[in-house]
């Protein structure tokens, strides 16, 4: 993992392009701060679509739901599946 510098709002105003770039190649993360402060703004990157989220088979087969009733799993199982985006993944980004 990219360790994280903190940057303040000037620096970031006049480098933003370079900044961004090496946050998507992955060679840095920043916090940023404002006057002398690190705030709780951070530039990192995220998981992409295709690694983020969890498949139905996944969920099933994890841990977490061996041992309990059917009818908790269903449950749990529906939650999950509402909360699917178009792309299949669950959870922010």
């Amino acid at each position: 993992m990219t360790p994280t510098a903190v940057i303040g709002v000037r620096e970031l105003q006049k480098n933003t392009s370079q900044l961004v770039r090496s946050v998507q190649d992955g060679e840095a993360s920043y916090r940023i701060s404002v006057q002398g402060r690190p705030s709780d703004v951070v530039l990192t990157r995220q998981a992409s679509d295709a690694t983020a989220g969890a498949t139905l088979a996944q969920l099933v087969a994890a841990p977490l739901y061996q041992g309990k009733s059917q009818p908790v799993v269903d449950a749990q199982l529906a939650l999950v599946e509402a909360g699917r985006d178009a792309a299949g993944a669950v959870g922010d980004r």
